[in-house]
């Protein structure tokens, strides 16, 4: 084919037909065969695109499909995270009503604490991506989530700056309230409460005026409060029998001790041992009998436990 193409020429003539030049067929074979190879691959390429999008397309829709499950299970996660948070600020703001009661100060309204869910300004900007989250999730509410805790945080940093400086400015007269376990979290265990019960002897419905902690015969007890021992003697039902007056109107009174550590008149601290467990005096089994009198007035000593 080639030595056939060679008994070829071109010749370009000018208009005026002064100028002529001639092209032998081997000028233009390669350029020929250059620009055929060119069109067979763009013919190729473009026979093939398809399955070659498909293929690629596969590939990135199974890696998006992957990153999806893991986003999915991170966002899981932070929502467990949230919760706990939003738990554990309930816990704080529990423990900061009873501090509150413990030193005098206003509660803080509910209303307050609530602080709102947050508004809507930014519920359009979550909305917009909010397509791209799997399952349920719901971006505008875990940004409000957020948004509840970090404003929980701040209000509760301003609730103890305060609680912080009444404390300062009152400590002697707060040391005198009752405000810790009489027996350590081990040795907790109720077997009965404040109120009505039935008499464990005349089997009748009666008022009990204290908590009784069931444990072990000799379990250290400890002083509630700062205060003076105004009693420390055998005393009938009661057996072994402690009274502290605290001030403020406060005595607290510590039952069927098997041991007494401390004198009528004695100076007391806080959380200073006093006593053991017993099993003395009018008692079906060894426990301690815990009672606060508020100005000569029995009160439910589960308002005065603070951990």
């Amino acid at each position: 084919m080639l030595k056939k193409l060679k008994n070829y020429k071109i010749i370009f003539i000018k208009e005026n037909g002064l100028y002529a030049k001639e092209l032998r067929s081997k000028h233009f074979i390669i350029p020929s065969i250059i620009l055929f190879s060119l069109f067979l691959a763009f013919s190729s390429l473009i026979l093939f695109s398809t399955e070659i999008r498909e293929i690629i397309s596969l590939k990135v829709v199974s890696k998006h499909i992957k990153n999806n499950h893991n986003l999915n299970a991170m966002i899981l996660d932070q929502e467990k995270k949230i919760e706990f948070l939003k738990h554990e600020i309930d816990n704080i703001y529990k423990e900061d009503e009873k501090l509150r009661k413990l030193i005098k100060l206003p509660s803080i309204d509910k209303d307050i604490r609530k602080l709102g869910v947050g508004g809507n300004e930014s519920k359009d900007k979550y909305n917009e991506v909010n397509y791209l989250i799997p399952g349920s999730f719901n971006l505008d509410a875990i940004n409000n989530d957020i948004e509840y805790l970090m404003r929980s945080i701040n209000l509760e940093k301003l609730s103890f700056s305060t609680i912080e400086k009444n404390i300062i400015s009152n400590k002697d007269k707060i040391l005198k309230y009752p405000a810790i376990y009489p027996v350590e979290v081990s040795d907790r265990k109720f077997s009965s409460r404040y109120g009505y019960r039935i008499d464990p002897f005349s089997k009748k419905k009666k008022f009990h005026d204290g908590d009784d902690f069931s444990t072990k015969i000799g379990v250290d007890v400890f002083a509630t409060a700062d205060g003076i021992v105004q009693t420390s003697r055998y005393n009938g039902s009661f057996g072994n029998y402690i009274e502290i007056d605290h001030g403020n109107g406060y005595i607290t009174a510590y039952g069927h001790l098997s041991k007494r550590a401390v004198k009528k008149g004695q100076k007391i601290d806080r959380g200073d041992f006093i006593g053991k467990v017993g099993n003395t005096g009018k008692s079906t089994a060894p426990h301690l009998h815990y009672e606060i009198r508020l100005n000569d007035k029995h009160v439910n000593p589960n308002k005065y436990y603070f951990n």
